[in-house]
């Protein structure tokens, strides 16, 4: 590949992450149904040609985001996942849930993007594809109920099944994790110690809804917290 050929490509790159960028904003809150090229285009402050360009379609723009948000979801998750070596599942599933909550006041588009997917999978992959669409989206419930399958054969987690209970737990933190971003939207005084005990608010009812002692996960929450303070 030529001089100029290279440069071309970081240019479409460069520019295709800049759609793919505004129409995740856009998404976010107007939903699949609620976007359309007018509001992409005036999110990336480039011609609507232009993004017609790049995406033929609406559909083809969407199928491009979630396949990058994926990957996004994937690789963030993963990497969650191989840092708890030497954690007992209790402390894995704080450490989970703390890393979430950082990622999710650093970015909360991510979050509310995976939120999303559920309800308009079908939509943009059509009848045939749209439960694989979904199903990409449940990738920190599945973390989540893996965490949970090996405290419960350790004995550390009353018996449940492991699919309920991480359902369960995902919706109680994606809830009380919203709640919280709304509240800190616009705010320029939250600190490291308001985190904590937002963080201590937010997870408590999780993992109350296990079975599993306040003495135990608080421990697991001021051992997390003190390792990345």
């Amino acid at each position: 590949m030529g001089k100029n050929q290279a440069k071309n490509a970081l240019v479409r790159e460069a520019r295709k992450r800049q759609i793919l960028t505004a129409t995740l904003s856009v998404y976010v809150r107007y939903g699949y149904h609620g976007t359309d090229m007018d509001i992409v285009a005036n999110e990336a402050q480039l011609a609507k040609g232009l993004i017609y360009y790049y995406y033929k379609t609406k559909k083809d723009l969407f199928i491009e985001l979630y396949s990058w948000m994926f990957e996004e979801g994937y690789t963030f998750s993963n990497h969650l996942l191989t840092n708890e070596d030497g954690r007992n599942p209790i402390e894995q599933l704080m450490y989970y849930v703390y890393r979430i909550f950082g990622a999710n006041k650093d970015n909360p588009l991510m979050m509310q993007f995976f939120i999303r997917v559920p309800f308009d999978a079908y939509a943009i992959f059509g009848p045939e594809k749209w439960k694989e669409g979904a199903s990409k989206s449940d990738i920190h419930r599945k973390a989540l109920s893996s965490m949970i399958e090996n405290g419960i054969s350790q004995g550390m987690i009353p018996a449940t099944d492991p699919s309920r209970a991480a359902n369960s737990f995902w919706s109680v933190f994606v809830a009380n994790l919203f709640e919280y971003s709304k509240l800190i939207t616009g705010s320029n005084t939250i600190n490291q110690d308001d985190d904590s005990i937002a963080l201590k608010e937010i997870v408590q009812f999780c993992f109350q809804g296990l079975g599993i002692e306040y003495p135990l996960w608080n421990a697991c929450l001021e051992k997390v917290i003190a390792e990345n303070s």
